[in-house]
């Protein structure tokens, strides 16, 4: 073989191998075994985290505005600034204690998550500003008046998340929604907790009859779906008895709850307030304790 026939075949091999070298890469990635897709159910995880925080913080602003247990609702912004911003990072860069080992590849995401880190930066600067005594105290601040904007950023930010990841075996279409819908539920209950404290405290900013009671339907509707499975909408039912049992727990602190949600709007106690509060956070310790379940569960295709 010439010399000149010998490059030409060289090329060729070189060619080839690139072009196998790609396709399996483009194959690992379709069928979920690239590493970075292995921390998909993660990311759900911290996407969800993201939507519970903007909400946890629109529930201390209202306690802050109207006088109760100042201290307490005043650490929880603090708090929930701290997270968010490392939910950012974890999402971004990656962070292996929440699970995420690899820093993001896909441009479209990182996208995303910048444009999420944009509004989020004077969300988060508002928050501050009012711990330090600037801006308005009584509903109309930045805060109260684009938490469910920020709340909404962080689900769309979530549902990009699920469109990149949920690739078999790694991540299934039906295990990320489920994982969807749990992390949804402490969200849910920081959005009534806000409803009934805007409402029960007079704030008209932050409670609104219409979005309170949209707000409990769809908690009870899905944590109905958690505990009995709603495949046809794509929530699969508890992954084992012990979560089941923990779900079946959260609904019977459901029912209680239920009563005190049926004063607000009738009373203006602000203890009613509080007390509803402190119920929903106790039941979304207990949601915390069954999302590394699930989590795990993703993974038993692997």
């Amino acid at each position: 073989m010439s010399k000149k026939s010998l490059h030409k075949t060289q090329i060729r091999l070189a060619s080839i191998a690139a072009t196998v070298l790609c396709l399996g890469t483009s194959l690992a990635a379709q069928t979920g075994t690239d590493p970075v897709y292995l921390a998909g159910a993660e990311r759900v995880h911290v996407g969800g985290l993201m939507r519970e925080t903007a909400q946890r913080m629109a529930v201390a602003s209202c306690f802050l505005d109207a006088g109760i247990e100042v201290d307490t609702y005043s650490a929880q912004i603090t708090d929930g600034v701290a997270d968010y911003d490392s939910y950012l990072v974890a999402l971004t860069e990656g962070d292996p204690a929440l699970g995420i080992d690899l820093a993001e590849e896909n441009r479209k995401l990182t996208s995303t998550i910048y444009s999420v880190t944009s509004q989020w930066e004077r969300f988060r600067d508002a928050a501050v500003g009012r711990l330090n005594g600037e801006g308005p105290s009584d509903g109309t601040d930045y805060v109260s008046r684009h938490n469910l904007n920020m709340m909404h950023t962080s689900k769309y930010l979530l549902r990009e998340i699920i469109a990149v990841y949920a690739i078999p075996p790694a991540l299934l279409q039906s295990d990320a929604f489920t994982l969807d819908v749990v992390t949804r539920q402490p969200a849910i209950a920081n959005q009534i907790s806000k409803e009934a404290c805007g409402l029960i405290t007079g704030n008209t900013v932050m409670g609104s009859r219409s979005r309170f009671d949209k707000s409990v339907a769809r908690y009870e509707a899905s944590l109905s779906a958690l505990i009995n499975g709603f495949e046809s909408l794509g929530v699969s039912p508890p992954p084992n008895d012990e979560v089941k049992s923990a779900l079946q727990a959260i609904a019977a602190d459901w029912d209680s709850l239920k009563g005190d949600l049926a004063q607000v709007g009738t009373v203006t106690d602000h203890a009613l307030a509080l007390q509803i509060d402190q119920q929903f956070a106790a039941i979304n310790a207990k949601f915390d304790a069954v999302i590394p379940a699930y989590i795990e569960d993703s993974k038993s295709g692997l």
